[in-house]
């Protein structure tokens, strides 16, 4: 029964210590996410414009609360689709450097993979990370590592972000 005992009483042990070390990482991961790509507000966004290689450019306008697509489409766009590509704007950035000290071809922003310009302020998305898939976005004077959650996003066919049809 001793033996028994001692071996629960480690396991026991065991499974405390990982769960704790799972919420101490999950503790600094959040703590590195505090750090958002830009301070827009997604919801404040009146226009969107991404471009990227090897995709068609889409454009969209926000009018009385709903996103229209503009090109190359002219058409009612679906609006969490478009929320969705606003919100890459607050994009959680785990890293972020000065600009002037990286080579941007390096990265794959120069020229970029992919830009979004939303009212005005522009992201050009590079390449990523090898080691954890982040991928690298210049904005502004910085050049940020991000979580690589929003690619299908940038580079989605025009259709798929239109206003489903009424039957």
């Amino acid at each position: 029964m001793r033996r028994r005992t001692r071996t629960n009483m480690v396991l026991v042990a065991m499974v405390l210590l990982l769960g704790a070390a799972a919420i101490a990482e999950i503790k600094r991961e959040q703590a590195l996410m505090n750090d958002p790509l830009t301070a827009l507000n997604p919801d404040q966004i009146r226009t969107l414009a991404i471009t990227c290689q090897g995709c068609t450019p889409r454009r969209f306008e926000k009018v009385d609360g709903h996103w229209l697509m503009r090109a190359p489409k002219a058409q009612a766009a679906n609006d969490k689709a478009v929320a969705r590509l606003a919100a890459i704007v607050r994009a959680p950035v785990r890293y972020r450097r000065p600009a002037a000290e990286v080579d941007p071809r390096k990265l794959g922003l120069d020229p970029p993979v992919a830009t979004l310009d939303a009212d005005g302020t522009v992201l050009k998305f590079g390449t990523t990370d090898a080691i954890r898939n982040d991928r690298y976005v210049e904005a502004g004077d910085t050049i940020a590592l991000v979580p690589d959650r929003f690619s299908a996003l940038l580079f989605a066919t025009p259709e798929s972000e239109l206003a489903p049809s009424a039957p």
